[in-house]
């Protein structure tokens, strides 16, 4: 598959619609906080359990690819055990 452009993005995810997710990160100019809105791809799924947690989403000509949580945080999410 080709593509024209390709980058990435880090934060917290934190809204997930049927087409759109929304992640807040810091501005790099201004070192304050920002939501960015993308579109994702026709095919990528999101786990509704990483809202809340840091991800890295891979934009590919303007829409996610990819999405992959960065560090499980297991202390918010009750109900989970660790050891």
């Amino acid at each position: 598959m080709d593509f024209k452009e390709a980058s990435f993005i880090q934060g917290k995810l934190i809204r997930i619609t049927k087409k759109k997710m929304e992640i807040l990160l810091d501005d790099e100019e201004t070192g304050e906080p920002a939501i960015a809105t993308v579109r994702l791809a026709d095919d990528v799924t999101v786990d509704l359990d990483t809202v809340g947690e840091e991800v890295k989403a891979i934009i590919v000509d303007g829409k996610v690819a990819r999405i992959t949580a960065l560090a499980p945080n297991p202390a918010a999410r009750p109900g989970k055990v660790t050891t």
